[in-house]
């Protein structure tokens, strides 16, 4: 394949081939002021195919493992793998609109939440890059914790930061920093429980530009959640690393 030098432009196009890849997250996190940490690991392999012309993608989850401490890694009570994945993008956004497998509310499906969870796997460069290229995106969407229905809206900022070599390839790596903000209200123990939290995070990919595809990306973030009912306050602090890998 040719490589790209750092001097030159390069036309963005998405692939069209069947990728697949694995993405291992690893999170630790605090409730209010405690010193104990729990920690939760995930394990996820995915495959799936873009149609640009369609806007959207196709593909499956074959496995999600997660791994909390003094537990065997296994998938959820409740989750049956594969299941399928679909995803539009969003003229009004630039990011993904998933849809639902089975379920139509996004607390009643535990595949709609991994799938929630994988939105770094795909993002949607403009037609031209050359180092020093910036872009941006946003979404919204409901997300859950404790089965309370979240609004999580999502700004991600994208800058090709520069090239570099691998194999005797050139690939452009690209940064990503991300900010998240969350709100919602639900019930938990018959109490009403208000939920505000914030967010941010750092990725760095590596696309190759001879494929289009994002062949890893590593990265960590920070969430802080405030939950807030007549009888108390709790704040959970969570600190995660990501990596994704082509396979």
């Amino acid at each position: 394949m040719a490589s790209v030098r750092a001097s030159e432009s390069w036309a963005y196009r998405e692939s069209t081939k069947l990728q697949s890849f694995s993405v291992d997250q690893h999170a630790m996190i605090r409730f209010d002021s405690s010193a104990h940490t729990d920690t939760v690991s995930s394990h996820v392999e995915i495959a799936f195919t873009s149609s640009p012309a369609a806007h959207c993608v196709n593909g499956s989850v074959s496995a999600f493992l997660v791994d909390g401490a003094g537990h065997t890694a296994a998938t959820p009570a409740g989750l049956t793998t594969p299941f399928p994945l679909r995803a539009e993008y969003s003229a009004r956004t630039a990011q993904f609109d998933f849809t639902a497998p089975r379920d139509a509310t996004p607390c009643g499906s535990t595949a709609l939440a991994v799938l929630q969870s994988l939105r770094d796997l795909w993002i949607k460069p403009p037609d031209t890059l050359r180092v020093g290229t910036t872009w941006k995106d946003s979404s919204s969407y409901t997300v859950c914790r404790d089965g309370i229905p979240l609004h999580a809206i999502v700004q991600r900022n994208f800058t090709v930061s520069g090239t570099t070599g691998l194999d005797r390839r050139m690939f452009l790596t690209i940064s990503r920093a991300s900010l998240t903000a969350i709100e919602g209200t639900g019930t938990q123990f018959g109490e009403m429980v208000e939920v505000k939290g914030t967010g941010r995070g750092q990725l760095l990919y590596l696309l190759d530009p001879a494929t289009g595809e994002i062949t890893t990306a590593t990265g960590t973030s920070s969430l802080e959640l405030s939950l807030r009912s007549k009888l108390r306050t709790q704040v959970v602090t969570q600190s995660v690393t990501t990596q994704i890998i082509q396979r």
